[in-house]
């Protein structure tokens, strides 16, 4: 599968990966309260995010032929 994100966008996908990620981890040792998430469905968004990101592609661009990467 060719890359389809563009270098800003992976580079937001990961810093934003890593946070949601880290808020996570503090649910998951209650150190922070989120009521309407569960701290597995934040780690799964937040690795979704990050492995997009590093590896600049992104499945649902894919299924809409969205192509956000300029020529390699």
């Amino acid at each position: 599968m060719k890359r389809n994100v563009g270098r800003v966008d992976a580079l937001i996908r990961i810093a934003g990966g890593t946070m949601i990620a880290v808020l996570a981890i503090l649910v998951a040792i209650g150190s922070i309260s989120v009521p309407v998430f569960s701290a597995v469905g934040l780690g799964v968004a937040g690795v979704v995010l990050f492995i997009e990101g590093a590896t600049r592609r992104c499945l649902l661009y894919r299924v809409l032929g969205i192509d956000r990467c300029p020529v390699d």
